[in-house]
This record gives C-alpha cells, structure tokens and sequence, in this order.
C-alpha cells in the first residue's frame, strides 16, 4: 500500500487538490485521512461523498497527539477495508518532517511505500506568510518533493516569478508545479516516482520554468518538529446571515484571523464559506444539519469577533 502526503499551510488549497486528486483517480481502492486543526471537521465533510474510506482525525497533530490514531488508521485500512492508497492531508500547521518519521514506524514501514511528499504553496500568498512564519513555512517547503505552487491566476507574472525563484532558493531539488485551483496532473502526483513517468512530464513541467526531476529526498535530516503557534474555536452560523453582512465581517478581520472555514446559509441558500487571509470564497453547498465555522490563528480577540459575528445574523436588523 502507498501512503501519498498532503502539506501546506492553512488556506493553500490542500482539499481543492485533494478533490481533484480523487476525482481522477484510477480504479485502485483508495481511502483520504484528513487531520485539521480544530475541534469541527470541516474538509471531511467537503470530501464526503467521493466513495472512498474518509478517516477524520481532528483537534490535535497526526505527529503528535494523534500519532497513535494515525499508525492504528492506516493499519486498519491496509488490514480490514483492503485499500490499495491512502492520501493524508495534514493540518496547515504540521510539519513533514515529523510526520514521515511516524510513518517510518517499524509496524508500518516494511508494508506501506510513504510518499511522494506534496506540498502545496498560495502563491498570491506566499510572500506575506513567509515574513509572517519564517523557519516553520520555509520547512513546509524544504521538506518536499513535488511542490504545487497554487493559485497562480491571482498573481501578475512578475510577481509569479519572483515568488518561484524565492521557492527554488528554498528547494532547488523539488518538482515543481503550477496550479490553479489544484488543478494538476493527477497520476503525476500520485503515481510511483519512477523515471518514465518523469520524463514523460518533462514538457508539462516546462511552463513557467518548473523543473521535473527525481531526485531522493532525505526528510529526516531536517530540524525537530515546531507548531506555528495558534488557536482554533467554532462558532454556529448565525441565522438568516446575509450575504453583504458576511463580506462586510471577513473584510474587517485583522490579520490575527489565518483561516476560517464552514458551512452556514447565506441569503437564505446552504453555502461553503471559506476565508485565508484576506480571500472570500462563498460557493453552493448541500443541507447540514449543524452549521458551524472553525476560526484558526493567533491572539484573536474571540468576545469582539463573536459580536461582529453575530451582526451577520438577520436578527441583527430586526
């Protein structure tokens, strides 16, 4: 069995990829692991529905807390669900390096092929969560062998290329990709590094002066593992929201808010809301029961958000 590794931080479009990646996928049995930092899943719920085994691991780290729930779910899928894949998508504030090295675990090592490590970069917002995290974003990327540099629709060409070779100065040695909404070439990713396969994706890797290559990355060899450091909380989704309140709230949030994702109606229709860092995405989704929004990142003031928040509701202009 193959265990195929998701990275990057929060908001780069790992889930978008992963969507894609099983939407292409070929007829083997696969299964996704989705750990998110928080106490409410809310890419599992995205990725329900693919026909596949969906493991969700929630409020806690696959390399720490949860390294024993992550050995004991790969185990059961390998043993008792017969899957021949599985694709882990680690929270935005893991890092590689330390999840690999769970993954060598003698009780797995000599039964699961690890790798190879993707991880994925937003390019329009590379240059801000870089100055913002330093040490911990550059290991994301250091740490990879395929990098999927996403989003570059929203980035003009010059800055696309400045972002590219300030990513090349960090690993020179990845493949490196281009990506808009995830939108890569599956079996490129998921597929064997083998140097026919390579070489058949040579042309491709040419756009935007990307390089394919294999090459055998050492992933223990870098530093001891660090969490960006943050902090996560749900809130329900007010009632009868509306969509101008809900631009007009995430347009004000401070830079303290990293990431927001959920479900909750807007302008009285069931939606996918996701914010990173500036960016507001609000697309169609399917009746929940429970509609909730996971708010990640650092020094937040939660009692002055939650008051901003609730204004989205339509009671607040009762």
């Amino acid at each position: 069995m193959r265990v195929n590794l998701i990275f990057g931080f929060l908001g780069s479009g790992k889930t978008t990829l992963v969507r894609h990646l099983l939407a292409r996928r070929s007829s083997e049995k696969t299964a996704v692991i989705v750990n998110e930092f928080g106490e409410v899943g809310i890419d599992g719920e995205i990725l329900r529905g693919k026909a596949v085994d969906l493991v969700e691991l929630n409020a806690g780290c696959l390399c720490c807390t949860l390294k024993g729930s992550l050995l004991n779910a790969v185990e059961e899928l390998r043993e008792k669900a017969g899957v021949e894949r599985i694709i882990v998508e680690a929270t935005g504030l893991a890092q590689p390096s330390e999840l690999t090295e769970t993954l060598a675990d003698p009780s797995l090592s000599e039964r699961v092929d690890v790798g190879p490590l993707v991880t994925v970069v937003d390019a329009a917002k590379f240059p801000k969560l870089y100055a913002m995290l330093g040490e911990f974003y550059e290991a994301q990327i250091e740490s990879a062998d395929i990098l999927v540099l996403n989003k570059v629709d929203l980035v003009a060409s010059t800055e696309l290329d400045r972002v590219r070779d300030e990513i090349r100065q960090i690993n020179p040695t990845a493949d490196l990709l281009f990506a808009e909404r995830g939108e890569v070439d599956a079996e490129y990713l998921l597929v064997d590094r083998a140097s026919a396969v390579v070489a058949a994706h040579g042309e491709m890797a040419g756009q935007h002066g990307a390089h394919a290559h294999p090459h055998d990355h050492d992933h223990a060899g870098h530093d001891p593992h660090e969490h960006a450091p943050a902090e996560s909380f749900v809130l329900t989704a007010p009632a009868g929201a509306r969509r101008a309140d809900v631009e007009r709230f995430f347009a004000a949030l401070s830079d303290a808010v990293w990431r927001a994702k959920g479900f909750m109606h807007v302008d009285g229709e069931p939606c996918l809301v996701q914010y990173a860092m500036g960016q507001l995405e609000i697309t169609a989704a399917a009746e929940r029961t429970h509609e909730n929004v996971v708010f990640i990142g650092q020094d937040i003031d939660r009692a002055a958000l939650e008051r901003q928040w609730m204004q989205t509701s339509s009671a607040a202009h009762a």
